[in-house]
């Protein structure tokens, strides 16, 4: 039944987007999915979409006022009640697994007090989440955060700067763990 929904969805957005949304070959979809805005936005490969650890929430991927913006999802990418906004570039590489996360790559509006209330990605940086990586529940990511290739976001932890490949991050901010001593 999932792969049939997969099929429904790479169907139904090759119609509905002119090209810009393209899913790869065994796109499995267990929950709803969510696409929308203006950019470009690629799944690869033996992508699955699940609902989160509670059984609800659907995987939403939208970009943000411009046609430059981009979410990239790698081959044999998981991800379970995820929310993703890109107003220049989110990428998750291949073999990562995301679970009930919010990945932002801007604030989605001006900071200043004048501009407060006007839609911007100017302060747009990317966010990228290396390969074979796993980011727990509830965590978040935020411009200019990148986890490195097989690293570990622990639930309920902001990321907002590059980490390294291999480490275990938790807090807010995260910080790598210090390395298990048993």
């Amino acid at each position: 039944m999932a792969r049939l929904r997969g099929e429904y969805y790479r169907m139904k957005f090759k119609l509905t987007t002119g090209g810009r949304v393209q899913i790869g070959r065994n796109f499995k979809a267990y929950a709803p999915l969510d696409i929308g805005g203006t950019g470009r936005i690629t799944l690869g490969d033996d992508v699955t979409v699940r609902r989160d650890a509670f059984g609800n929430r659907e995987v939403s991927l939208q970009t943000m006022y411009t046609p430059d913006a981009a979410i990239e999802i790698g081959s044999g990418v998981t991800l379970s009640g995820t929310h993703i906004s890109a107003g220049k570039r989110v990428a998750v590489e291949a073999g990562a697994w995301v679970e009930d996360a919010r990945i932002m790559d801007s604030d989605f509006h001006e900071v200043s007090a004048e501009k407060r209330h006007s839609d911007s990605v100017a302060d747009a940086r990317d966010v990228v989440i290396g390969e074979g990586a796993q980011v727990g529940s509830g965590v978040m990511l935020l411009k200019g955060a990148t986890i490195g290739k097989r690293a570990v976001v622990r639930p309920g932890s902001v990321v907002m700067r590059p980490t390294q490949a291999g480490v275990t991050l938790s807090g807010f901010p995260a910080r790598p763990e210090a390395p298990d001593k048993g």
